[in-house]
């Protein structure tokens, strides 16, 4: 466990090696039409269309949370908890509508988010983060002098528990930006907690079960992605593949631009814009708490050579402080214990501390070999 941190230190850039590089969006003002700059370049086998098939003959599950709210004993809602409980075990993604989120505050973060990214280099530069901060303006995860870039930036934000807040770092443009995304991000808390809620409930789990296991500061996480046109898309990736390291994941895709890619089957499967839906997925803290039966999933971007896209993500996760472990009640002679138990804050620090890559930070940081038990 990382000795002499606090809670407070998420907010000072003390979190490991992180490196400053220049951002996409003005990169990609003045690349060579026909070329791209070759830290971007990724090895033939890791392409968008050589590293697996990319498949369209399937799609990853859409969940009506309108039937969810139904009496217990509705057939409707039976029907679609058993979609749900296959979309966690075989996909780890799935997207939502009938959310309750009004579709006037998704326009609006949609907005703000457009209008930040929009601004002149050196107004986002003041939301720039100090070396090795994790919130601002710019990239994380990057390790190393020659890991191969992201075609892509970000704009990363603490929005709970509020000492975690870096308000220096919040756009003061536009201004009503912290207002719109303060109240985007009660409304997909509320969402994130009907949906756990639903998983305790498949899982035959306590109601609060994860409510009480994520502790008394859940932390809440956002980050605005923006993905500029790229003049080779066939050779770059917008974002890594990887598993997101937190509780769950709830993404706002561009309903004009495809680009996020599930892996599921050793194929790369896109995720179909739905105009107003919420993208979910699973994260590792959730796998371990569910010791393996609801999985976290590697995920990608990819990027388009004629439009920007863009999308907005909040990551709900455990708080800092809080003990992760797999719930006893899904641990049996059928299913072995797969994970040790682990403080949150342990792992964020680890898995912050490396390059993006495949599900490589949950298995080397808490998974058991239980090969020959």
């Amino acid at each position: 466990m990382a000795t002499g941190a606090t809670p407070d230190s998420f907010v000072s850039p003390n979190w490991g090696k992180l490196m400053k590089v220049e951002c996409v969006q003005e990169l990609a003002l003045n690349v060579d039409p026909q070329a791209v700059p070759p830290r971007y370049i990724r090895a033939p086998e890791e392409r968008p269309m050589s590293s697996l098939l990319v498949s369209r003959d399937s799609e990853i599950p859409v969940i009506d949370m309108k039937k969810l709210m139904l009496h217990s004993q509705d057939y409707q809602r039976q029907q679609e908890m058993g979609r749900l409980s296959n979309a966690c075990q075989q996909w780890g993604f799935f997207q939502i509508v009938n959310h309750g989120i009004p579709d006037s505050l998704l326009d609006a973060i949609r907005g703000v988010a457009k209008e930040f990214f929009n601004l002149p280099s050196e107004e986002k530069q003041k939301s720039a983060p100090q070396a090795g901060d994790v919130q601002g303006y710019g990239k994380t995860f990057v390790v190393a002098e020659d890991q191969t870039l992201d075609w892509g930036d970000l704009l990363a934000l603490a929005l709970m528990p509020n000492r975690l807040k870096n308000l220096a770092l919040w756009p003061k443009v536009p201004t009503n930006f912290r207002d719109t995304v303060e109240r985007y991000a009660i409304e997909v808390e509320r969402v994130a907690q009907e949906v756990l809620s639903l998983f305790a409930e498949n899982l035959h789990l306590e109601a609060d079960y994860f409510k009480d296991n994520f502790g008394s500061e859940p932390m809440n996480l956002m980050r605005m992605n923006l993905y500029p046109p790229c003049p080779r898309p066939d050779l770059v990736l917008g974002l890594s593949p990887h598993s997101d390291g937190g509780g769950i994941t709830l993404l706002l895709q561009d309903d004009q631009t495809e680009g996020l890619q599930v892996r599921n089957n050793n194929q790369w499967i896109p995720v179909r814009p739905i105009p107003y839906a919420l993208v979910v997925n699973i994260g590792d803290l959730v796998e371990v708490m569910t010791n393996g039966k609801y999985r976290s999933v590697e995920h990608r971007a990819v990027t388009s050579q004629e439009r920007t896209r863009l999308s907005v993500a909040l990551f709900y996760s455990n708080g800092m402080d809080a003990e992760v472990a797999p719930s006893s009640k899904l641990v049996n002679e059928d299913q072995q214990l797969r994970y040790r138990k682990f403080i949150h804050e342990e792992y964020i620090r680890y898995y912050l501390s490396r390059e993006l890559k495949g599900k490589h930070p949950l298995a080397d940081f808490a998974k058991l070999d239980i090969s020959n038990n």
